[in-house]
């Protein structure tokens, strides 16, 4: 494989290696980088969290097979110990991993109560908190990988290059997709949210538009075919490509941050290549029209839908703000811990906020999501980590050539990212992350060869990180991925909240009940609460054991403390609502009250009549039935006097 100036845009910085052909280890190395982060992307982001671990594993695999069979990787000098980035991300992990002690300024969550006056933790959700952490550790790995490829810039231009390639055919894919078989609504991709995919597009976009302006430059301002090559003609498709791709989405965020991110993008390549007005005009130009296409085809309709509904939608994106922010003041320092977003969001939802929280994934804002989540000090140290990160890529922009061209690409797709996580969620699925952490890893390094005559040091710190965290990420990966094809791992300690969960349902919904197969329930249901005292769903298959195994009281104990940590979860609402009138007599007043506390809410939503009188039908304990019934009954009834007065009154 040979890297030439014209191929990716642009002549190498002053200073860099002449060009070269790049050996063969190196172009596999390149390739595993983008192949990887590719089928992330195609693997639905790696939204589930099984497949999100298996690419955790991969992740510290490629960069143990990178240092063991390339020799030049060994050579680039390890990192793990300089101030940045090893030492302040080691620090980022500690903060992050305090969230699991008791150690804050409020001591443990109220929720740890429920297990005893002692122990506990800051975060209501340590399984979720261990998942993250390991999840950083894997983009961590990726991030060292992708800072040894970079530390040759010849190696640099192209993985970027590839990788624009290659996501300029996802997005091509992906327009086909949509055209083809979801016309009329928002292009989501593989991403499973059109503001995710917008994201990626954007991102596309900006480094596919500064590839073209180096080809401009490298033809002295030039815009015939002739001399622009075809590198310039592939970056020009892709930026079309991307944009078309971004206006699918209709992603009002999207498009805006992808719109300043550009403008960046393009005043600074312009003041740094020393162009006239007349190169501004005729590259802003390009831009603009590439933007004009992609709004003129069917999605215009869709997105100038989305932006008449502006009002509606900052309306909602304030109850979820006002929300999460008065969560985030309640334990404002180390947070709830990466990852409890949903056990929160439950914890916080009332009859008022109800229609908006019932289904959001995130706050919309990345802002006060890894606040609510991280603190004030998790925010403090990733802050300080991207700001190290985002000042070594700025070193490399103020040069001429074509390393400052990717390292100002960098910096402004990093503005597109941090300006649409302001509205959006977007940057927090797995593989977008995967993606900006292989950016930011390449634009970051820096070469620094050791000197005639000295041997190269081997990196063993690095390869040691490699091999605990390809390790420790396959024996949590390993419940994960048996729990998705029917195996049951779950007596392994490494087993997470969510494959303890799978078991106990699996062994809830046979029919062996054996003493030995109670108990064995039993024992997994006690490790799922401690390691989420704050799930509604932990608590309610702890009452469902209790109940089977015949101890009324635990049984209702669990069932309170589920009502109390999520007392109007509608995903656990026919569930839980059937196991508490199935076993009505038993309940004790105060778990009753909240039960029918969230079924006369239920009733009052959408279809809640229907979905009650179903759930009625379907109970087979004849007092729970006739209560849910004479509960309907009444429900019913008041709601019509409500509507008899209201026609009353305006006379």
């Amino acid at each position: 494989m040979r890297t030439r100036t014209r191929t990716g845009g642009g002549a190498p910085s002053p200073g860099a290696a002449k060009t070269r052909q790049l050996k063969v280890s190196e172009g596999v190395a390149i390739g595993a980088l983008v192949t990887l982060v590719v089928a992330e992307i195609i693997a639905f982001g790696a939204s589930d969290v099984a497949v999100a671990a298996v690419f955790g594993a991969l992740q510290a695999a490629l960069l143990l097979g990178l240092l063991a069979f390339c020799g030049w990787a060994r050579k680039v000098p390890g990192v793990l110990t300089s101030p940045w980035p090893g030492l302040l991300f080691v620090a980022l992990l500690i903060v992050v991993a305090w969230s699991l002690t008791p150690f804050g300024p409020g001591g443990a969550h109220p929720v740890w109560r429920y297990l005893g006056p002692e122990g506990g933790a800051i975060t209501v959700d340590r399984s979720s908190v261990l998942l993250n952490i390991l999840r950083l550790v894997g983009l961590a790995s990726l991030f060292l990988a992708s800072q040894i490829v970079g530390a040759s810039e010849t190696r640099r231009r192209a993985l970027v290059w590839f990788l624009v390639l290659a996501l300029g055919v996802f997005a091509a894919l992906a327009i086909v997709d949509h055209v083809s078989l979801r016309a009329g609504h928002r292009l989501t991709a593989t991403l499973l949210s059109p503001n995710s995919a917008a994201n990626l597009m954007g991102v596309g976009v900006v480094f596919a538009v500064m590839f073209f302006s180096q080809a401009i430059q490298r033809a002295g301002g030039s815009l015939r075919l002739d001399k622009l090559g075809l590198d310039a003609s592939l970056s020009l498709v892709a930026a079309a490509v991307f944009a078309v791709a971004l206006a699918m989405t209709a992603s009002r965020g999207g498009i805006f941050s992808t719109v300043v991110g550009l403008a960046i993008l393009l005043t600074w390549q312009v003041i740094a290549q020393g162009r006239k007005v007349k190169a501004v005009a005729l590259i802003g130009g390009a831009a603009a029209v590439l933007v004009v296409v992609g709004l003129t085809m069917r999605s215009a309709e869709l997105t100038a839908a989305r932006f008449e509904n502006l009002e509606g939608d900052v309306a909602v994106r304030k109850v979820i703000f006002d929300a999460h922010w008065e969560a985030f003041k309640t334990s404002p320092w180390f947070g709830f811990g990466l990852g409890s977003f949903p056990i929160v969001n439950q914890l916080i939802t009332t009859t008022e906020n109800l229609p908006v929280l019932f289904d959001v994934r995130a706050t919309h804002n990345l802002y006060l999501q890894w606040l609510e989540e991280g603190g004030i000090i998790g925010g403090v140290f990733m802050l300080a980590w991207l700001l190290v990160a985002l000042w070594r890529a700025g070193v490399h922009a103020i040069k001429p050539g074509m390393g400052g061209a990717l390292a100002r690409a960098t910096i402004a797709a990093t503005v597109v990212v941090l300006l649409h996580g302001l509205s959006d969620f977007a940057v927090q699925v797995p593989a977008l992350q995967a993606l900006f952490a292989i950016g930011l890893g390449a634009m970051s390094a820096t070469a620094a060869p050791p000197r005639r005559g000295r041997k190269a040091t081997t990196p063993w710190g690095t390869i040691a990180f490699a091999g605990v965290a390809l390790v420790v990420s396959v024996l949590v990966a390993m419940p994960l991925v048996a729990s998705r094809f029917g195996g049951d791992l779950s007596t392994m300690p490494t087993a997470s909240a969510e494959v303890l969960a799978t078991s106990i349902e699996a062994g809830l919904n046979s029919k062996t009940s054996t003493p030995a197969a109670k108990a064995r329930l039993e024992a997994l249901s006690r490790r799922e609460v401690a390691m989420q005292p704050g799930s509604g769903g932990a608590w309610l298959r702890k009452a469902a054991i209790s109940f089977q195994r015949g101890d009324v009281s635990s049984a209702n104990a669990a069932l309170e403390h589920s009502l109390a940590v999520a007392p109007l979860q509608t995903s656990l609402f026919m569930s839980r609502t059937k196991l508490a009138y199935e076993n009505w007599p038993s309940l004790t007043p105060v778990a009753r009250q909240q039960v029918m506390y969230q079924a006369r809410v239920e009733f009052g939503r959408p279809n809640g009549e229907g979905r009650l009188k179903a759930l009625a039908n379907s109970i087979r304990n004849p007092s729970g039935r006739i209560g849910l019934a004479f509960l309907i009954v009444a429900e019913r009834t008041a709601r019509a006097q409500a509507q008899a007065l209201t026609k009353v009154q305006p006379q």
